[in-house]
């Protein structure tokens, strides 16, 4: 148990059982016996007790943090309470003693009695209140000496600046302060009791005595105040003098010399003569001394977590001393006083960014993240002080004047005769972004760090800029410009500039792109409604429909903001997003310096309009890759395609081409059910042709088995009309009624082959398609029909090999009702039959048995042999089956007239064999006689 572990027990002990306390008589000798059970009650009592007389204060008043104990027996002890206290002949008194300056009598503390009874006003100790939990009641005075506020004032509002007014009056004040750091809490506490007026000092007269290690007991408590503190051992020193009253102000700690006397070197603090110690009176060597007591205010601050000190206190004990701590390091470093002195507040907030980052580099490292949060607020702290510290010197110097922000912490506009004479909120920032780097810092702990900045400076978006030309950190700075536009209202416009500058520039493809795909993956929104420039293709009263949101004037002509300095988050995400978009697509239909003729010019505000000049001030990218951000939007929001189809008429020729090949981009991610689709092909003329014809075919390649929707037919047919251009039928082939799809067969065969495939692969693949495969192969042999070549027979034999290609999407007996139905037809045949019939029975060999036994008796029936190429088509099919079906073509043979015949078996003599084998095979009367007799 520690030594306050024990006092607390003891005191409970008292509350529960007064009894064993209560005296028989007011002598000497109960008062000792009182005193001695008291400390019977305390274990290892030899043990941390020779240190007790550092444990005296309000012991009445206490409010202790270990529990619900409340000490208030020393009320009812009026008198002396005396005892021996320590194992080593070490003799101590303690009273409750009223102060003289107390007049009313009701503040008493606990002191120490000299040996002669009489007590010593001037030896007033402090250190209980550190043990006890009043530190806390010590922190709210201290920040109401120092004007401190309790808790980090939002960015913005900055009361005056009386905020952080000091009450140090002087330098010497000044010094004094600083020096409280030097040695323990208890000595700062002592110091702001002095100003309250009580007697209150640093440390008491030495009690005679030896050290643990048989020194005598100045040595003794000097070894246990450096181990204490520094977490080190003190070398012995000899007893000084007996001090006079003024050496106990702690000023008088100030040590002139750290080397001694004589030389020797000393670790502790040397007491001095007060009329020593003089301030210097130069300017660079205040300065110096400032920055020097600054720096140990830091190292003391350090130094707690190597001291024993830190195991004696409780955690909100640490806290306290950790809060003063801090509250003090800040008030120096960004205090308006200093901001008077640019070269010592610099060099200040430089010691006090080094201590942070190690501590944040440390704790990076060994994988704390709580010391690392913990780095990180101290750091974002420094900045709130300074923040609040400049508004409030910028308002006491400009009384009756205005200024932005931004010029206040960076010196800038009004405020630009502050620039040579301070150290701006700027200077600071970029003395921490320079740490981030050459710590290498990773990239998350900055956008953690920006995100909690009372201000963004423009430096910082300059060092995203520059973070964003790097591949391996370009991700982590556009998702940082993100957090930045979402979490902190003031970075909105400068975060948008910074986005539409890095999608605009003209680096490297891949910095566009990659914040393109931020833009519209992380931030754009599309808008409820639509302005009137984004409705070309509509009517004014069409166009009203879609504009009755109330985002702009009731046409839809134009739409403002109400305060210029703020942008809402959801205007930046769609309107602002898509009008800039919208400008950078116009900007590449610009001839010779000129803007196209738009049929609606965009009313926007004037801040975006800045905006875009400020684009084009800069390195702007070429016309081609100003499209890639609409593009973009039009996946998202399909209405735009109007905007980007206007745009595309007041384009040259080669940027057209351009939009053409480009257009890809966006189409091919748009769902083909899309009904701002339908209306631009509906809305189609003969200028825009070209772009929606290449759309077409962009839909017709990603829709796979989804259907258009059922307008697209009709809207093409109407366009093709106008236009007379075959091919935009091909990406509708399917969506076209029977009659329609007949009539303009003929201009589709005569397409290029790739163009007819994709046509026919549309009608065989449909799932209610205009014509079935049979009524096709049908109508395709009907266009050469003799007199009748509606197309060049080369098309049709390309047409019918292609569909010949395509047999695996259909059943191939097809083909055989076809050739059947087309035998059967009265008339001539078709020119292109017997091709069909000769492909039949090379590529189908299933069906060849089919075609000798049912189709080429059918044209013997016909007189074949009366149409030449027919003829030479049937002796073909004959070569091609004899062998296989040797039986069915003798029957076929047989049937033949003799002339034909002869012709035949002279052609070919092999094949009279097989005629006179199925000859002997068929009863009388079955066969011709000619055929007989010619084989006889």
């Amino acid at each position: 148990m520690t030594f306050t572990d024990n006092v607390l027990a003891a005191i409970a002990k008292v509350k529960a059982e007064p009894e064993l306390f209560k005296a028989p008589d007011a002598t000497e000798d109960a008062k000792e016996t009182v005193l001695t059970r008291f400390h019977a009650m305390m274990p290892g009592k030899d043990g941390a007790k020779d240190c007790i007389y550092n444990l005296v204060g309000q012991i009445d008043k206490l409010d202790m943090a270990r529990g619900d104990v409340q000490p208030n027996f020393a009320q009812s002890t009026k008198g002396v309470l005396r005892g021996k206290v320590g194992g080593r002949g070490m003799t101590t008194f303690f009273c409750k003693a009223t102060p003289p300056d107390d007049e009313d009598g009701d503040h008493e503390v606990w002191t120490w009695q000299c040996g002669d009874g009489t007590t010593a006003e001037d030896v007033i100790f402090d250190a209980d209140a550190l043990l006890s939990g009043e530190a806390e009641s010590t922190c709210r005075r201290l920040e109401d000496y120092f004007g401190l506020p309790s808790q980090r004032e939002p960015a913005g509002h900055v009361p005056g600046p009386a905020v952080l007014a000091t009450k140090i009056s002087s330098q010497a004040e000044l010094a004094r302060i600083a020096l409280t750091s030097l040695s323990s809490l208890s000595v700062q506490r002592s110091l702001h009791r002095e100003r309250a007026h009580e007697n209150a000092v640093a440390f008491s007269d030495p009690v005679p005595g030896h050290g643990s290690n048989g020194a005598s007991e100045p040595d003794a408590f000097q070894e246990q105040l450096s181990l204490l503190i520094d977490g080190k051992v003190a070398s012995p020193i000899e007893p000084d003098k007996p001090e006079e009253p003024g050496a106990r102000d702690p000023r008088a700690a100030l040590p002139v010399d750290r080397s001694g006397v004589d030389g020797s070197d000393a670790s502790h603090l040397v007491p001095m003569e007060i009329g020593t110690v003089q301030l210097p009176k130069d300017g660079r060597a205040k300065d110096a001394l400032q920055l020097k007591l600054y720096e140990e205010v830091l190292a003391s601050w350090s130094r707690m977590d190597t001291s024993l000190l830190k195991c004696c206190l409780l955690p909100s004990q640490l806290a306290a001393y950790e809060q003063v701590s801090r509250q003090v390091a800040l008030h120096l470093a960004a205090g308006p006083r200093t901001a008077l002195q640019p070269d010592l507040q610099r060099s200040m907030c430089q010691a006090y960014v080094l201590r942070t980052f190690d501590s944040l580099k440390a704790s990076l490292q060994s994988a704390n993240k709580v010391g690392a949060s913990a780095a990180m607020d101290q750091l974002v702290e420094l900045f709130y002080a300074k923040f609040s510290a400049d508004v409030a010197r910028f308002q006491e110097s400009a009384v009756g004047t205005s200024a932005p922000l931004r010029e206040i912490l960076e010196a800038g506009g009004s405020s630009r005769r502050l620039a040579g004479t301070s150290f701006t909120y700027a200077e600071l920032f970029d003395m921490c972004l320079a740490e981030f780097e050459k710590r290498d810092v990773p990239r998350r702990e900055l956008r953690n760090f920006l995100g909690e900045l009372p201000a963004v400076p423009v430096s910082a978006f300059r060092a995203l800029e520059a973070q964003c030309q790097l591949a391996s950190a370009r991700k982590m700075a556009l998702l940082t410009i993100l957090a930045l536009i979402e979490g902190k209202p003031a970075c909105r416009w400068r975060g948008l500039q910074l986005l539409l500058k890095l999608a605009f520039s003209s680096g490297e493809d891949s910095v566009r792109f990659d914040t393109i795909r931020l833009i519209i993956n992380k931030i754009y929104v599309a808008p409820r409604a639509a302005m009137r420039w984004q409705l070309p293709h509509l009517a004014d009263e069409e166009a009203l429909l879609l504009m009755t949101d109330g985002e702009g004037t009731a046409d839809g002509s134009s739409w403002d903001l109400s305060d210029p300095d703020f942008l809402p988050l959801q205007r930046l995400r769609g309107r602002c997003i898509e009008d800039v978009a919208t400008i950078m697509l116009r900007s590449a239909a610009a001839r010779e310096g000129k803007e196209g003729d738009f049929r609606h010019k965009l009313g926007i505000p004037f801040r975006l309009e800045q905006t875009r000049a400020d684009l084009f001030k800069g390195a702007i990218c070429a016309p081609k890759d100003r499209v890639w951000l609409y593009l973009a939007l039009c996946i998202k929001r399909p209405i735009l395609m109007h905007g980007l189809v206007e745009t595309f008429i007041q384009c040259d020729a080669a940027m057209k081409d351009h939009l053409i090949n480009s257009i890809e981009e966006a189409v091919r991610y748009i769902p083909v059910g899309e009904q701002e689709l339908l209306v631009l092909v509906q809305k189609a003329t003969p200028q825009t042709e070209a772009l929606v014809l290449k759309m077409l075919n962009i839909m017709m390649t990603s829709r796979g088995k989804e259907p258009l929707l059922p307008g697209f037919g009709e809207a093409v047919v109407r366009l093709y009309k106008e236009t007379q251009n075959p091919r935009l039928l091909v990406p509708v082939f399917d969506m076209l009624d029977r009659n329609t799809l007949l009539d303009f067969l003929p201009s589709v065969l005569q397409l290029e082959a790739d163009l007819v495939t994709d046509a026919f692969r549309l009608v065989i693949g449909a799932r209610s398609p205009p014509l079935s495969v049979t009524e096709l192969l049908t109508e395709l042999h009907h266009i050469n029909s003799p007199g009748e070549n509606s197309v060049p027979i080369q098309s049709s034999m390309q047409a019918l090999n292609i569909v010949f290609g395509m047999r695996d999407q259909f059943d191939p007996k097809v083909y055989g009702i076809v050739i059947q139905s087309l035998v059967e037809e009265p008339g001539p045949l078709p020119q292109l039959f017997m091709r069909t019939v000769i492909q039949v029975v090379k590529e189908l060999p299933r069906l060849s048995d089919f075609v000798v036994v049912e189709i080429l008796p059918r044209l013997v029936r016909q007189e074949v042999w009366g149409d030449e190429r027919m003829w030479r088509g049937f002796m073909i099919v004959l070569q091609h089956t004899f062998a296989s079906q040797s039986t069915g073509a003798a029957r076929v043979l047989s049937m033949l007239p003799l002339s034909q015949l002869e012709d035949v078996l002279v052609q070919h003599p092999d094949w009279k064999a097989q005629l006179r084998e199925f000859v002997a095979r068929q009863p009388p009367g079955m066969v011709p006689s000619h055929v007989r007799q010619l084989l006889e």
